[in-house]
């Protein structure tokens, strides 16, 4: 197991006050194809101390799920194609959809292990510089979707890195790119792989290698809870 990239005295909180709440959104319409879309977003807090300086909201993951059934129909995207935040989301999910015959495209149906369930799309995730550095942002995001890609056929990955910094300034070339590796390396270790073309990043949720990411991120957050419990016993 890898250390972690920050020593444990930097850790601004007790993880093991550690929890998600998820929270769904639905569009109201009158047509039926908005139905068949929902967002989740999932939120990661800890618990405050008394002095009420360290814990609430330290981090956000948004998911769109597209239902595989009648209301199954990537359409409602087609108001979203311009909008930056949503335009890789967009790509990606035409890239596993045939427009044409309908359902999954042909390659999806024989990559995945089911082509039977609904389709999850990571559209964007957070965690506060503090907390960076313990591995939490993996173990809050494969926790998050495992729970989430319940009845889905795939997890696919539709983000494209913010332009800006958290403090509100533009990132640089250089910066960008470190944001994009960043990225990348967080879908690698959630068991995401580039699938063939069209299909882009996904995780296969009912594979071997989905599984295995997930207990490695359990154990290695409760070595971070064990790390944090030596240096402050109670």
């Amino acid at each position: 197991m890898e250390p972690f990239r920050r020593p444990i005295e930097e850790l601004p909180g007790d993880p093991r006050g550690l929890s998600l709440e998820y929270r769904q959104r639905q569009v109201l319409s009158g047509q039926e194809e908005p139905d068949g879309l929902d967002e989740w977003t999932v939120t990661a807090k800890v618990k405050r101390f008394w002095n009420r300086t360290v814990g609430g909201d330290i981090g956000s993951l948004t998911v769109l799920r597209l239902r595989q059934d009648e209301r199954f129909s990537p359409h409602p995207w087609s108001g979203l194609e311009g909008d930056a935040e949503y335009s890789e989301a967009f790509r990606t999910v035409l890239g596993c959809y045939d427009l044409g015959r309908g359902g999954y495209r042909q390659v999806f149906r024989d990559t995945m292990t089911s082509a039977d369930g609904d389709l999850l799309v990571l559209t964007r995730v957070r965690l506060d510089p503090e907390w960076r550095g313990f591995g939490l942002g993996p173990v809050f995001a494969s926790q998050a979707l495992w729970t989430l890609a319940d009845g889905c056929s795939a997890v696919a990955v539709g983000i494209t890195p913010p332009a800006v910094a958290d403090e509100g300034r533009r990132l640089t070339s250089a910066e960008w790119d470190r944001a994009v590796e960043r990225l990348a390396a967080l879908s690698r270790s959630l068991g995401f792989r580039r699938r063939p073309r069209p299909l882009g990043c996904l995780l296969d949720p009912a594979s071997e290698e989905a599984r295995d990411a997930r207990e490695e991120h359990r154990r290695r957050y409760d070595a971070l809870v064990d790390a944090w419990s030596e240096l402050h016993p109670r």
